[in-house]
């Protein structure tokens, strides 16, 4: 059977996944890019191709995401690879690094250091280190070492490798608290009912599941973060849209975050998404 055939035949029997999804598996399963396919519609496939498609294809329905079977993802312009321990990385995840970016274009820091809670694959801290407009100290912190290696190696695929520290540590439980300018924090945050959605079946639990209310670890990082602050700082939060308000109630009530300016910052969708504590 020839890769023309064959697409058309698989798009009529899986029409729920669409066009895209069927080139990228069967592309992914020769080992070459969708442009290959295109170029080729005539070249006929083996049966160790079409095994290939058919494992493709079955990971696919079982609710892996075309991220995961392709091993990375791109995020804020940049490729991340990601792996079954790291979370894939969102579009709405961007409004974290696009926040700290202009906060440091706005007030010139010097030198500033930035902390990465909860860093996953790195998204967040290389790609904000690759656009920073000046130098830095960058650290990434996260609980799962297989997620650092990722980070790492991230690191080292983008340039980075000797820019950003990478730390194993129980949110800020490893990290020497000397003065942060600016904190970003990607934690888990769903609650269980959350977790059944569909989009997220095979991504780590860990790294989503924050609790009954989903704020368990915001709660003890906004304990511990005072003595870790800088005498002016930023402080980003990425939240599920209902948390808005009880998250603002939890900084209220610190005695020294309490002294801040909360702000809710929306995403592209016009949800709430970000906190955003400054002084």
């Amino acid at each position: 059977m020839t890769i023309k055939k064959f697409l058309q035949t698989n798009y009529q029997s899986y029409p729920y996944l669409g066009p895209g999804d069927i080139d990228l598996l069967l592309a992914l399963a020769l080992h070459r890019s969708t442009e290959y396919l295109y170029k080729n519609p005539e070249k006929k496939l083996n049966r160790s191709n079409l095994l290939a498609f058919k494992k493709l294809l079955m990971r696919r329905r079982q609710g892996w995401s075309m991220a995961h079977l392709q091993k990375y993802a791109y995020f804020f312009g940049l490729k991340f690879i990601v792996g079954p321990n790291t979370l894939i990385p969102r579009p709405a995840s961007e409004i974290l690094v696009q926040t700290a970016l202009d906060y440091l274009n706005k007030n010139k820091l010097k030198q500033p250091k930035i902390i990465d809670i909860g860093t996953g694959s790195g998204c967040l801290i290389l790609s904000l280190a690759k656009s920073c407009p000046s130098p830095a100290k960058y650290y990434g912190l996260d609980i799962s070492r297989s997620a650092l290696k990722t980070a790492r190696t991230n690191a080292r695929k983008l340039g980075l490798k000797n820019y950003v520290k990478f730390l194993s540590s129980n949110l800020l439980q490893n990290m020497p608290p000397t003065p942060c300018d600016i904190v970003l924090a990607n934690l888990p945050y769903l609650t269980k009912a959350q977790l059944h959605e569909p989009s997220i079946s095979q991504e780590p639990k860990t790294a989503l599941y924050g609790g009954v209310e989903g704020l368990d670890y915001y709660r003890r990082l906004l304990e511990q973060l005072p003595k870790y602050l800088a005498k002016k700082y930023l402080v980003l939060l990425e939240i599920d849209p209902g948390q808005a308000n009880k998250i603002s109630e939890l900084i209220k009530s610190n005695p020294i975050l309490g002294r801040s300016k909360i702000e809710i910052i929306k995403d592209l969708q016009g949800l709430d998404r970000l906190v955003k504590i400054s002084l």
